[in-house]
């Protein structure tokens, strides 16, 4: 974030988050959570047979577990894993690989949470506040570029200041049933 851009606060479902318009991109700051490697567990492949090399999870029971395919990996080929995801996990499912194609995008994800009722989610700002530390753990720096390859598509930015995790977006938003970019 540019030092003199100014921050208000915006409450989102009852949480209030830092909130800052840049350029054509909405910001909203959130606390920075912590992501730790682990084996990919082994049921992961009853979901993807072509199966994950690097896994890491996120949060509490029902946070996230982070599922990464090496680099240029067709991210759009992964089924969708269902309802039936819940017996497995409570956790949302943040599928990601690096993106060499596009020298705008840093990285690919999609997010699967049927168990919250969100079978795939088209532009996630709780998984781009994740994968912003798996990233920065990993390979790349605090600033983030993603594509979320979901059906309709969503570039997401991320950049980790202090305490925060900024997420960045075109966003739109719904007044009385109509859509008004911001």
């Amino acid at each position: 974030m540019r030092s003199h851009a100014a921050v208000s606060e915006l409450d989102m479902n009852g949480l209030a988050v830092a909130f800052n318009a840049e350029d054509d991109l909405a910001w909203i700051g959130l606390p920075q959570i912590s992501c730790s490697a682990v084996p990919v567990p082994g049921w992961v492949r009853e979901f993807f047979p072509d199966g994950p090399w690097r896994a890491a999870l996120a949060g509490d029971d029902n946070g996230y577990l982070v599922l990464e395919w090496p680099a240029g990996f067709d991210l759009p080929s992964l089924p969708v894993p269902g309802y039936s995801l819940r017996r497995r996990t409570m956790r949302s499912l943040i599928v990601t690989c690096v993106d060499r194609s596009d020298p705008t995008i840093d990285v690919q994800l999609r997010y699967f949470a049927p168990q919250h009722g969100v079978p795939e989610d088209t532009a996630t700002g709780s998984a781009m506040r994740v994968l912003a530390t798996y990233w920065m753990n990993r390979e790349l720096n605090d600033g983030l570029r993603a594509y979320q390859c979901s059906p309709y598509g969503g570039l997401l930015r991320s950049r980790i200041r202090g305490e925060l995790t900024w997420i960045g977006g075109r966003v739109l938003c719904t007044s009385g049933g109509e859509w008004h970019d911001i």
